[in-house]
């Protein structure tokens, strides 16, 4: 059964369009989401760059060496730099702002706290730092600015943290280290809408987009498979195939009551191929249609039942008598150029309810009807000297 459904072509090109326009909306999420996300990343990047060009110009060496423990709290040094980061506060949105260096024993310590004194979070100098923290701000400490490539999650809150070596500016040396943390909930939530955004309508353009195609795909093809599957591409009727489809649906729709069948075979073509080549005998074929074509219309549809036999279905809106006439007419000019006697026997028989129980009966009357006229034809043959009963 799934290999049946999957051996269709209109469904093997849904499928392959659907991966291709799945993998397309995928990529177009993966990099608008990723240039914006650099674009938002490189934002605080300069953001915290500035904050560190400021303190690092005014660092003094003082500051780290005199700054060992809370008592240092009233020294100058200690003093100047917790001024200059706490106006650095003031005038930027930073949730946390601190200076770092190793101590003597090799621990590293807090130097000055940006924050406010009476905060709770508020750290003095000598206090530890948090082990969490303490392998950045030691790369800081050997000179390595430290960067992240996105805004973390923590649990107080979306941040970004940046730390950055500081220096004595007479002789350049790394004296301490400079943390800073930027709150970043509008960014994150920014970011993540825009995510959404972008996924909604990737999704949405893949689904549009998939059902789009899938309708103009159908609606050019069906009607081309339907065409090749029930059109005699030789003659460009209907064929077999649709033809028996074509009655059965009269049949059981009860319609068949509506309609006259007119039969049509081409006489002596089997002369024509002997004697002139199978080329004028398909021309044979292609003219019968080609008059057969000429009366097609509403109400009239003609098919190539087989060979060179031809139906005709005539509703009741059109005469079938008055057909089969226009029929003869267009294709005489073509079969008096012919140096066999071609021509073409016909009857017909109207869907008669106390004779015909489907139009297949109906059929086989119009059937007699038409070996009727070949019969007559045949005489008229034998007369002029042909003896070939096609």
């Amino acid at each position: 059964m799934s290999r049946r459904i999957f051996s269709r072509v209109d469904r093997q090109v849904s499928i392959l369009l659907g991966v291709v326009l799945f993998l397309s909306s995928f990529a177009i999420y993966l990099v608008s989401t990723e240039i914006f996300r650099q674009s938002m990343v490189q934002t605080l990047v300069n953001r915290v760059s500035n904050i560190h060009h400021y303190i690092d110009a005014h660092v003094t060496t003082d500051s780290f060496i005199e700054v060992n423990t809370k008592d240092d709290m009233r020294k100058e040094s200690y003093i100047r730099l917790k001024d200059e980061m706490t106006n650095v506060r003031n005038l930027t949105d930073i949730r946390y702002l601190y200076t770092a260096k190793r101590a003597a024993d090799g621990t590293l310590i807090y130097v000055v706290d940006g924050l406010p004194e009476s905060s709770a979070d508020f750290r003095y100098p000598g206090d530890a730092i948090e082990p969490e923290i303490q392998e950045d701000l030691d790369r800081a400490l050997k000179g390595t600015v430290v960067l992240p490539d996105r805004i973390l999650d923590t649990d107080w809150g979306h941040i970004f943290i940046a730390y950055y070596p500081l220096h004595d500016t007479e002789n350049k040396k790394v004296v301490g280290a400079i943390g800073i943390e930027l709150p970043a909930e509008i960014e994150y939530q920014t970011f993540a809408k825009l995510r959404q955004a972008v996924s909604i309508t990737c999704a949405g353009f893949f689904l549009l987009a998939l059902v789009s195609s899938l309708l103009i795909f159908r609606r050019i093809s069906n009607p081309l498979y339907r065409d090749l599957s029930n059109t005699d591409m030789m003659t460009g009727l209907k064929n077999r195939n649709a033809f028996e489809t074509d009655r059965h649906n009269l049949n059981v729709s009860g319609r068949a009551v509506d309609y006259t069948v007119l039969v049509i075979d081409l006489n002596n073509l089997k002369l024509a191929n002997d004697r002139l080549g199978h080329d004028m005998g398909d021309r044979c074929i292609m003219e019968a249609a080609r008059a057969i074509r000429s009366v097609e219309g509403h109400g009239v549809t003609g098919y190539r039942f087989g060979g060179d036999e031809f139906v005709l279905f005539v509703s009741r809106d059109a005469d079938a008598a008055d057909l089969a006439r226009r029929v003869k007419t267009a294709f005489e000019p073509f079969g008096k150029t012919v140096e066999v006697p071609v021509s073409l026997a016909m009857g017909w028989a109207s869907f008669d309810g106390a004779q015909d129980r489907e139009l297949s009966d109906t059929q086989k009357r119009a059937d007699s009807a038409m070996y009727k006229d070949k019969l007559q034809i045949k005489a008229r043959d034998r007369e002029n000297g042909w003896t070939s009963d096609r």
